[in-house]
Formats: structure tokens, C-alpha cells, sequence
């Protein structure tokens, strides 16, 4: 079976005809949570890295800061990919062949790798001083804003 044809068969796949077939308030209302989500994990993200980077929260260890910016981060990965994937399946053969989707689908791997490799080590202890954790916050933070534009311009190309 081709990727085409298994595009073919996700998008008329039973959940995507309901998504696609429904009223357009349907996918607008799945496009703002998907916004509302990415929005919550880059607002974590952000808080997490300027912690780090001693611009805000001098007084607080990284880990209290992580720990509570943490729920955040996962309320915004599980809307905006749920969201993500719904939106993705009842028009999959139009995005898959977009240059800016797939960009956004190697950025968002590369995101995952960042943030659950590098990130995360560094966001568990107070020494994160180093010129490493300072380039690494700011690598994994451009990557993640990365990702949002490469979707926001998926719908103008």
C-alpha cells in the first residue's frame, strides 16, 4: 500500500467523515484548541527557560518551577496533538504533500527530542549555569516556536 493510498484511507476513515461532514464550527473549534494548546506548552516552555536562564524566579529552585510549569506543558502537548491529529486525518492527501506540514512534522520531532532529552535533564537541577543549558533552552525554545510557524503557514502554501 502507497502513502498515498493510505492517506486516501485515513481520510475517508469513519472519524474523519464525521469531522469533515460536520458543521464548520466543528473545525474551527478544533483550530482553537489546537491554538489554546500550543499555547500552553509554550507558555510552560518559556517559563521554564527564562528560570534557567536567571531572568525570572532567582529565588525558586528550576525543579519547583518545572514541577508546576510541568501541567502545563502536558495539558498543551495532549490538546494541541490530539486537536492536531483530528484536524490532520479529515484533509490528510492536502497537508501531507505541504513543504510547511512537513517541516512542522520534523520540527515537532525534533521539539520531542530536544525537550525530553537535553530540556528536561537540564530543567532537573539547579546547575544549570552553563553555556550547554543556556543553548540548549534557547535551541529547544526557537524549535518549538519553529513548529508554530511552520503551521501557521501551512495554510498559505
Amino acid at each position: 500500500m502507497s502513502l498515498h493510498d493510505t492517506l486516501f484511507s485515513l481520510q475517508n476513515s469513519g472519524i474523519a467523515h464525521l469531522i469533515s461532514k460536520s458543521n464548520h464550527l466543528v473545525g474551527a473549534a478544533l483550530q482553537i484548541v489546537h491554538v489554546a494548546g500550543f499555547i500552553l506548552l509554550l507558555s510552560s516552555l518559556v517559563l521554564i527557560g527564562l528560570r534557567i536562564l536567571r531572568v525570572v524566579f532567582k529565588d525558586q529552585s528550576i525543579a519547583d518551577v518545572t514541577q508546576d510549569a510541568n501541567r502545563l506543558f502536558w495539558w498543551g502537548l495532549a490538546l494541541a496533538f490530539g486537536s492536531g491529529t483530528l484536524m490532520f486525518i479529515s484533509t490528510a492527501t492536502l497537508y501531507a504533500y505541504k513543504w510547511a506540514f512537513q517541516l512542522k512534522l520534523v520540527l515537532f520531532a525534533l521539539a520531542l527530542i530536544l525537550q525530553f532529552t537535553l530540556f528536561r535533564k537540564i530543567a532537573r537541577t539547579d546547575a544549570a549555569n552553563s553555556l550547554f543549558a543556556k543553548g540548549t533552552v534557547v535551541t529547544s525554545l526557537l524549535v518549538w516556536f519553529g513548529v508554530g510557524f511552520a503551521g501557521r503557514m501551512i495554510g498559505f502554501v
